[in-house]
């Protein structure tokens, strides 16, 4: 009896050893299994959240343009790209508000020669501000930065 009360133990070790390592293994699968699905759970919520931080990123980077032609005021923001200038963000304002817009001109020399209906003459033009100062130089070489407000106002010379 003692020998079989010894193989009885010995093997009663060996089934606690064996139900401990699939218990280990089970703990295994469900923590790994848990992880990957919250990870792919993040990865599928993270394309939206990228997108709505990009559509706030897009929204910060922008500036408010007028257009003051004496009687009317128009305004708008638009959102800024790449190396946008004062002329440049004109031309996507009136584009996307369907203002007449007309210019002569080039790259930093251009001038605006006709906008909103309002002509350009000998005695009077169109002008335009950034954040209430008047350069010293044209429309298409003023760098717009975010948050600028950039006022074009028909003017006499």
């Amino acid at each position: 009896m003692p020998l079989n009360n010894v193989r009885t133990t010995e093997e009663s070790k060996i089934v606690k050893n064996i139900y401990r390592i699939i218990i280990y293994i089970l703990a295994a699968a469900i923590l790994f299994g848990a992880g990957f699905f919250t990870g792919h759970e993040t990865a599928q919520t993270a394309a939206p959240e990228q997108s709505a931080n990009a559509a706030k990123n897009a929204a910060a980077l922008s500036a408010v343009i007028s257009i003051k032609d004496g009687s009317h005021v128009l305004k708008g923001k638009i959102t800024l790209s790449k190396d946008e200038t004062a002329f440049s963000l004109l031309q996507k304002f009136t584009n996307k508000q369907h203002i007449e817009m007309n210019s002569s001109g080039n790259g930093k020399m251009v001038y605006v020669t006709s906008l909103n209906n309002k002509k350009a003459s000998k005695n009077t033009g169109w002008l335009f501000t950034v954040n209430g100062k008047q350069p010293n130089v044209g429309a298409g070489a003023v760098k717009v930065k975010k948050n600028d407000q950039i006022v074009w106002h028909y003017s006499k010379f």
